[in-house]
């Protein structure tokens, strides 16, 4: 389950990466996002299992040849992330921009192919397509939380950054609530309402509400507040934001390992 998580909070990070306008951000905050990734990146080669292919509702059992190779790929591909994003350190603490932004591009579609190389791997009651949208949007999510908060206190350290940036990850939060409720609210209809019990109600309400409301809120209120150039409460709305997204995801990640598919 915590393997899922960082699969999921990797491809958001890097995928703010690809489509933010990094022109305005300086190269320090690159060089400390590298480093988030290296460590996200050796967490996820260290606790890859085979639960992060087969739900628990599976008969697929452990032993099965094909997800041992999974497994085995799977964290091959985050030592070569952890590679790539020590090398990224290195070159956005030099300011070299040109290697650095090769660098956002390797993670980016890396950790992007293997959200989608689960997807298709897995042992899901959705469909691919079905299994990757729900990835991607919860992905979307992350990103755009924890990458708009931690850039929020890089305001604290380059106060005279352009305040767009923040702007636009706000506006990024707000889209990405949105798929995330168009995604989970096509599952519903087309699976039903999933919970079996008092617990599975509990999660999914947390889900509901942390991973869609939440975000979407979050987003309308920074938008207001940087109105009047207040970096810091706009960073401390997304750091409020970003420990209900935390639990959201991870009592989807539940929900979705109980019940064999996403929600």
């Amino acid at each position: 389950m915590v393997t899922v998580f960082v699969l999921k909070l990797l491809a958001g990070i890097t995928l703010m990466w690809l489509l933010m306008p990094r022109k305005d951000v300086t190269d320090g905050f690159f060089r400390i996002q590298m480093l988030v990734v290296l460590g996200l990146s050796v967490l996820a080669a260290l606790t890859v299992d085979p639960s992060l292919f087969v739900h628990a509702s599976s008969a697929v059992a452990d032993g099965n040849e094909r997800i041992r190779q999974c497994v085995t790929s799977f964290r091959t591909g985050w030592i070569v992330s952890a590679v790539i994003a020590y090398v990224g350190h290195i070159v956005w603490k030099l300011s070299r921009r040109g290697p650095g932004r090769v660098a956002i591009v390797v993670l980016g579609v890396l950790s992007l192919g293997m959200l989608a190389a689960r997807a298709w791997m897995m042992e899901s009651k959705a469909i691919w397509g079905v299994q990757l949208a729900a990835d991607l949007a919860s992905s979307a999510v992350l990103g755009a939380t924890l990458t708009g908060m931690l850039l929020g206190h890089w305001y604290l350290t380059t106060p005279t950054m352009s305040i767009q940036p923040l702007n636009w990850f706000a506006k990024a939060l707000l889209a990405s609530g949105l798929l995330r409720m168009i995604v989970s609210s096509l599952l519903l209809l087309r699976g039903g309402w999933p919970a079996e019990d008092l617990t599975h109600s509990l999660w999914l309400g947390v889900r509901l509400a942390g991973g869609i409301f939440v975000p979407i809120a979050a987003a309308v209120m920074v938008m207001r507040i940087l109105k009047y150039r207040n970096t810091q409460s706009a960073t401390g709305v997304l750091f409020a934001a970003l420990i209900l997204v935390f639990m959201a995801e991870m009592s989807a990640a539940l929900l979705e390992s109980d019940l064999g598919r996403p929600v």
